[in-house]
């Protein structure tokens, strides 16, 4: 039966609520400027009636629960949107960095060191025996090989800075994934009473966030319970945990699997991401990860190692290293594939290689169906023999030991002293490196030979693939140089052929090598990648660069779009409007008086009963 002490409990409870309902108010308000804060809401709910007749009676009102008005789904779009973002901005910003080490535009970059160095070759070649030509060829040819290799080391040393903000991205994923972990113990503490630990979810809410900016991570968290009775946006997980990377257990519930960076190769300086069981076992998981900002390291930088190449077979600053190796290791070759021809007394290889291997097996890149020529010249320039050498079906051995075959009658004039047998001899040391010398006492006699290709338009690249006669030393653009003899001594860069004066062959195939279409080799693949011009073959990369680097801003610019309208509905959910909050602080104020006017009202009461008892 109702009392009037049930009355003065149902003023109480009016004001414990309205005192409650104020406080989360409050509390809202004081977080408004809380980027990863979520607002609250209090679940008024009668108590329990009193069954009588000739109705219940009401015994006032209690706080059932403090939710935060929280959309599960749209705060996953979030998380995607953000990873996404970051992912494209990351990109954006290298690429930007990147495609400044090509400056075409401004024409002081290596496609205008290459018309320059082709310009000094045609100049040249209107004087060969011109000493301050020569000096000028020599100075562009320095400076373009160091243009090339300014270039590369730039592309290197961003690609090494790739690894490093890697190393440091996983240890940060590593302290949110372990927080997120110590986080979900005290969640589940707190909540094993029925409560709603809000402000402890919001905390996890933001190492999420932040951690999908690093990596693109998968969460589970159980069933998703609403209740529009609150808010037609609240969308809530219940109290289950499963965070994943790249398809393995980073955070289940309390357990923490940490990320392990470790060489994918031996000898590299360069770092893969596994995952590693609670028994030690790793899995590289690098190639899974496609997200965030550790995903556009990845992408950039490359995910793909290979022991055998000793290098990434992917990523886009690895790629634009490949076809740079790729342009000087064929203007090297094709360069001194040409000044073979120039008439000398020796020949030594810069490639060691196994003699009595097949020619076609090699890494070297000959083409074994063309054939190349041995010329022997006298003092006066004349070619006094010549033989050609195939390469089809045969070893390295093969080729010495046909330039040093005694029966062959080059001149076809049956005098067996006259044959290029008669002047050199090639052989292959222990380490086997490949020499030609004339034989003893003919230099002093004034005679020279050189390596010709028997058809030009179709080369078989056998000198310049073995560096048997050298402009430029190295094979890539990390090693491009001018040659070291050359450097010390300008004036000893030919220009002929024959060893006369006014023979400007060489220079004139120089020339010429600028519109010829030669072979473009990546990954030790004996096919070519390409088949163009120097010049042309640079233009298509340093065109692919900017076009890269102009996809990257579109995608940001997209994805920054995206991520913004996510943002404003994000927002509009679960984000504190102060106008909104004071409206309801006014209200649960009003509320709070009046419940106070019910107890004076009770105590009124009371007292007018005491005075009647009296």
């Amino acid at each position: 039966m109702a009392s009037i002490f049930n009355a003065l409990n149902i003023g109480y409870s009016g004001l414990k609520t309205s005192q409650v309902a104020i406080d989360t108010t409050g509390h809202n308000i004081a977080n408004a400027q809380n980027p990863d804060y979520t607002r609250q809401r209090v679940v008024i709910s009668p108590n329990t009636p009193l069954n009588t007749e000739p109705g219940d009676i009401g015994l006032g009102a209690k706080i059932t629960e403090i939710v935060r008005v929280h959309d599960e789904f749209v705060y996953k779009r979030l998380k995607s949107s953000s990873s996404n973002s970051e992912y494209a901005n990351f990109r954006q910003e290298t690429l930007d960095e990147v495609s400044s080490f090509f400056p075409e535009i401004e024409k002081n970059g290596i496609y205008n060191g290459l018309s320059k160095l082709f310009d000094s070759w045609s100049n040249f070649s209107k004087n060969s025996d011109d000493s301050s030509l020569k000096i000028d060829l020599a100075q562009q040819a320095k400076s373009f090989a160091a243009t090339l290799r300014d270039t590369r080391e730039q592309l290197q040393k961003t690609q090494d800075s790739l690894d490093e903000q890697l190393r440091t991205a996983v240890d940060e994923i590593n302290r949110l994934g372990k927080e997120i972990a110590e986080i979900n113990v005290r969640i589940n503490t707190n909540e094993s009473g029925g409560a709603n630990a809000n402000d402890l979810r919001d905390q996890r809410d933001k190492l999420e966030l932040a951690l999908s900016k690093l990596i693109d991570i998968a969460v589970t968290k159980g069933e998703m319970e609403s209740d529009t009775t609150v808010d037609s946006h609240l969308i809530e997980s219940t109290d289950q945990y499963h965070l994943s990377i790249g398809g393995s257990s980073f955070v289940d519930g309390s357990t923490f699997h940490p990320l392990v960076l470790e060489s994918p190769g031996d000898g590299t300086k360069y770092s893969n991401i596994y995952y590693q069981r609670q028994d030690h076992v790793s899995f590289d998981i690098t190639n899974y990860i496609h997200g965030g900002k550790t995903g556009a390291i990845l992408s950039l930088r490359g995910s793909d190692y290979s022991e055998e190449y000793g290098k990434f077979m992917n990523g886009d600053i690895q790629q634009i290293i490949d076809k740079l190796d790729s342009f000087s290791s064929s203007l090297i070759d094709n360069v001194n594939n040409i000044y073979a021809g120039h008439a000398t007394d020796s020949m030594l290889s810069d490639v060691a290689v196994d003699p009595n291997r097949l020619i076609e097996n090699s890494d070297l890149k000959i083409d074994t169906a063309q054939q190349f020529k041995v010329k022997i010249y006298d003092i006066d320039g004349n070619v006094v023999a010549e033989r050609s050498v195939p390469l089809n079906g045969m070893t390295f051995q093969d080729v010495a030991d046909h330039i040093n075959a005694a029966d062959i009658d080059d001149n076809g004039d049956n005098t067996v002293t006259n044959d290029v047998d008669d002047f050199v001899t090639a052989s292959f040391d222990a380490e086997g490196y490949m020499s030609i010398s004339l034989k003893a006492g003919l230099k002093e006699q004034g005679y020279r030979f050189s390596i010709e290709e028997s058809d030009w338009n179709n080369p078989s690249l056998f000198a310049g693939a073995m560096g048997m006669e050298r402009f430029f030393d190295g094979n890539d653009a990390k090693s491009i140089r001018l040659n070291k003899t050359l450097d010390e001594n300008p004036t000893r860069i030919a220009g002929n052929a024959a060893p006369i004066a006014g023979d400007n062959t060489i220079a004139n195939r120089m020339v010429q090598l600028q519109f010829d279409k030669v072979n473009f080799y990546i990954d030790g693949k004996k096919e070519p990648y390409s088949q163009d011009t120097l010049s042309g073959f640079f233009r298509m990369s340093a065109t692919e660069v900017a076009e890269k680097t102009t996809a990257a801003h579109t995608t940001a610019e997209t994805s920054q779009s995206l991520l913004n309208a996510v943002v404003d509905e994000f927002d509009s959910i679960s984000k504190v409007d102060l106008d909104e909050e004071l409206t309801n602080l006014m209200k649960y104020q009003t509320g709070y008086g009046a419940s106070a006017k019910v107890i004076s009202t009770i105590d009124q009461m009371i007292q007018t009963l005491l005075d009647i008892k009296q």
